[in-house]
């Protein structure tokens, strides 16, 4: 079993009762590899665990989680302001055990005992983390453009 800290950014529109939301997440994932699959856990946002045979299936899994959960919270009929602090309350929400696991994994890559074989780029500067929901004036077409990433952003270093 090798555990990965990860960094991850991902987003979309999200539709609220009576406006648009465009949600940009930039958090932390920890991955752990076992040798037929790997298990992703939310470090920001915590709480999150998912399975998948692959890092890339469970990725998918993992993101697909996190845009239904912003769905539930607009779905509750509630405000833009009210869905904007719920949001950033669901990221705020961080495992103290899952963050210093992952904090070991980072430790590890940095002193080079983590082979990088998963192909991602290796990021040694802590990017910006954190939440950002946008309320749309008007709903266009563009607010659909806003990709949602097949793999993490990169291996923390």
């Amino acid at each position: 079993m090798t555990e990965y800290a990860l960094f991850f950014e991902t987003g979309g529109p999200v539709f609220g009762q009576g406006y648009v939301a465009l949600v940009t997440v930039r958090g932390r994932l920890l991955a752990v590899r076992t040798p037929d699959d790997f298990d992703l856990y939310g470090v920001n946002p915590g709480g999150a665990a998912v399975h998948g045979p692959t890092l890339n299936e469970a990725y998918v899994k993992f993101v697909e989680d996190l845009r239904l959960a912003l769905v539930d919270i607009a779905a509750e009929g509630c405000e833009f302001k009210e869905f904007r602090r719920q949001a950033g309350e669901l990221f705020a929400t961080t495992g103290s055990r899952t963050e210093a696991r992952w904090d070991e994994a980072r430790a590890r890559a940095r002193r080079g005992d983590i082979d990088t074989e998963l192909g991602l780029r290796i990021e040694r500067h802590d990017p910006d983390l954190g939440i950002d929901v946008e309320l749309l004036e008007e709903a266009t077409p563009a607010a659909n453009s806003a990709p949602q990433h097949q793999t993490p952003a990169a291996l923390a270093a």
